[in-house]
């Protein structure tokens, strides 16, 4: 009897490794590209504004999609998508290599995000299928771990390449090696098959329907919009705001990889805490310390306390987004993971569009060194309202 309970655990941790691997991987070589692509955008415009509307273009196309995406995955399946993703990416990635006219930068940006919005609603519906009920958040944490390790390694492969190869050549290398996750999604065994098809075909609406009536899935949404916000600017204000003060795109891609290094070392041991104590506390806390070490960020100039401060920032974050996940795995029905994962990914993708635009107005009107203040009004906003939001379910428990 234990042996049959202990089979399918033991097959969801082997594809639990083999789908983190192809996401480490992915996330690599999309790391390479990011922590460039400001700098590669600034070659069609000058000013750093302009950058950042450009650059929201590809969130648009996202926000877009993520709904129907997400409940056509409950549909078709999840390794269908990816491999199709996976497959265009790269034919993108290599336009991006060659191109030099600006209104096919304009079609490239919209295509790259609307290819990329299948990946993370996939990953995320994927793990949400795999994922025992009692380790809901080490799994996710698992994977984010997997996930922000190719990051940090992207940012240090695109820094140097484009050091000493140009701000081009990234992508080259992103689309010739994306092939090896590629291969590897044919080793994925598609879980969701299992799940009850007439309950996996319901329509977005009704799903969406059912999410707005739920308080809490409707906070942890913000949760999302919040942190992908930030996200949005770190990866494109910050590279202009450390271009600005003189670094060199090495120098740029060692920031970000720090900005992602405590993803690696908090985020199992948190998930494995939360999975005992609760996950809200501690999405809590870490809204709260990326608050206070954001707010002078801007205004600092020495490499040391820009590398320290973006490291404190992102252990609140390292804290609160797996969890987040976790939370939402935890509240809604199994046969509709496909579908929330299209609603939470569309969360992203609009945080990922408003902190370019947002920031975009800051650093035109103010400078780029403002450009992270939109991001720490956000923060304060959303910390207001979770506490609120704990205070008022606290005192109807008391009642």
């Amino acid at each position: 009897m234990s042996n049959s309970r202990l089979q399918p655990q033991n097959q969801a941790y082997k594809q639990l490794l083999l789908f983190s691997t192809v996401i480490l991987l992915f996330s690599s070589f999309i790391g390479a590209i990011i922590t460039v692509h400001p700098l590669y955008l600034k070659q069609f415009v000058e000013q750093p504004a302009l950058v950042g509307l450009i650059a929201a273009l590809s969130s648009l196309a996202g926000l877009t999609l993520s709904l129907p995406i997400g409940t056509l995955s409950d549909k078709v399946g999840r390794k269908r998508m990816l491999i199709g993703a996976f497959g265009l990416i790269s034919i993108v990635l290599l336009a991006f290599f060659i191109n030099t006219r600006f209104y096919l930068l304009i079609g490239l940006q919209i295509a790259f995000g609307a290819l990329m919005a299948p990946v993370w609603i996939v990953g995320e519906a994927f793990i949400k299928d795999i994922s025992p009920t009692k380790k809901r958040g080490e799994f996710r944490s698992f994977f984010g771990t997997f996930a922000n390790a190719g990051m940090l390694m992207g940012a240090l492969i695109g820094g140097f390449l484009a050091a000493g190869f140009g701000i081009r050549s990234p992508y080259f290398f992103a689309a010739i090696l994306l092939v090896v996750p590629l291969i590897l999604v044919f080793g994925m065994k598609d879980w969701h098959s299992n799940t009850n098809k007439n309950q996996a075909v319901r329509d977005f609406l009704p799903v969406l329907k059912e999410f707005l009536q739920q308080r809490e899935l409707k906070l942890l949404a913000l949760c999302t919009v919040s942190l992908y916000f930030w996200y949005a600017v770190k990866w494109v204000f910050g590279q202009l705001f450390l271009l600005n003060q003189g670094f060199s795109p090495s120098i740029i891609g060692i920031w970000l990889a720090v900005s992602v290094l405590p993803f690696l070392l908090f985020q199992i041991p948190i998930g494995k805490l939360s999975d005992q104590i609760g996950q809200s506390k501690i999405i809590y806390l870490g809204f709260l310390i990326s608050t206070i070490f954001l707010i002078p960020l801007g205004f600092m100039s020495s490499i040391s306390s820009l590398l320290a401060t973006i490291f404190i920032v992102s252990i609140g974050t390292a804290f609160a987004e797996p969890l987040i996940e976790a939370r939402v795995t935890a509240i809604v029905p199994k046969e509709r993971y496909g579908a929330y994962s299209g609603i939470f990914e569309f969360t992203k993708t609009l945080g990922l569009m408003l902190g370019p635009v947002a920031s975009s107005i800051f650093v035109y009107s103010f400078g780029i060194s403002y450009s992270f203040i939109p991001a720490v009004v956000f923060f304060i906003l959303t910390l207001a309202l979770f506490v609120t939001t704990r205070l008022h379910r606290f005192s109807r428990e008391k009642q």
